[in-house]
């Protein structure tokens, strides 16, 4: 299932670069932070055991939330290195190609077959989704002189958004998920939800067969992560052998009340990056981030994957 979330607020996202993010920002929103937001979501009615267990026994599985422009979707680039030494020596082309973060899923297959050219035609590549912008804000309690603050703010171009695959098991767990999602969107999602930011509507439709094609390809050369991921670690090292990888460092607050008098700040974990290109696939796992606290802090390490052939 496919859904589409059409933002009516700013979204603020923070990197996933280990320092300071208020004034910094990102678009797209990965998938173990919509996990955790969904568990903050369905807390208060004690349900989160049940969505926990979905999730850990693969009942559900989703990728990150990635871009849409008007009917178009997008994947993330490939992490790929195919060697050319006309295209290593062209600065100014491996500088464009540097840029680039997403690939139109109609030309999908065409941007894979360019990478083994000199010149890979990169001039349908080019898109803008919206713009980040920084509003300047003044903190006022429990500060004397009152202390000037900036937080990004990422807004939606006109016919774009972010959508998500859910790979699921029975109808039940699907309309669990859409009516978790659908309270998600009233509430937002990200930072400065007390301001009314992160708030979306859903829309769902039908996987489109080329893309339902590439998550049902097992047996390409490469499978492409659509989503932040982390192997058992027995699995890690075999995992990442004869494949192309990137890291996010994935840290964040703990949004509980009953966790621990004031605010804590969860275990940081580094996890495999969208676009990551392995050479198989797997399950991944949940990994409880609690330090000594009221509850388990659980992080989710399973996403989708897509076939990669080059």
């Amino acid at each position: 299932m496919l859904y589409r979330l059409r933002f009516s607020t700013a979204l603020h996202i923070g990197k996933g670069s280990g320092g300071a993010s208020l004034d910094d920002g990102q678009m797209n929103i990965h998938a173990d932070t919509l996990f955790s937001a969904l568990c903050c979501e369905c807390a208060p009615g004690n349900n989160l055991t049940e969505l926990v267990n979905y999730f850990n026994e693969g009942i559900m599985t989703i990728s990150d939330a990635l871009p849409f422009a008007g009917e178009e979707i997008f994947l993330p680039k490939p992490v790929l290195f195919i060697g050319h030494k006309k295209r290593e020596g062209d600065a100014g082309l491996k500088k464009r190609l540097k840029a680039i973060e997403y690939i139109p899923l109609s030309l999908f297959n065409e941007y894979l077959q360019g990478l083994q050219k000199a010149m890979p035609n990169l001039e349908n590549l080019q898109y803008t989704f919206g713009q980040l912008t920084t509003i300047s804000r003044v903190a006022i309690k429990g500060n004397s002189p009152p202390l000037p603050y900036h937080v990004a703010a990422w807004n939606f171009a006109p016919g774009c958004g972010l959508y998500l695959i859910l790979r699921y098991e029975g109808i039940n767990a699907r309309e669990r998920f859409t009516n978790l999602l659908a309270r998600l969107g009233i509430s937002g999602i990200g930072g400065k939800q007390s301001s009314g930011w992160g708030k979306f509507e859903i829309n769902t439709s039908p996987v489109p067969a080329e893309l339902l094609k590439l998550l049902e390809d097992d047996q390409a050369r490469y499978q492409m992560l659509l989503g932040t991921a982390l192997p058992e670690d027995e699995e890690l090292e075999r995992i990442l052998e004869n494949g192309w990888h990137t890291l996010v460092r994935r840290g964040g607050f703990i949004r509980s009340a009953a966790y621990a008098p004031g605010q804590m700040k969860k275990r940081s974990l580094y996890m495999l990056g969208p676009g990551s290109c392995l050479a198989e696939r797997f399950p991944g796992g949940m990994y409880d981030l609690s330090d000594h606290g009221a509850h388990p802090v659980w992080r989710c390490g399973k996403s989708l994957f897509v076939g990669v052939n080059v």
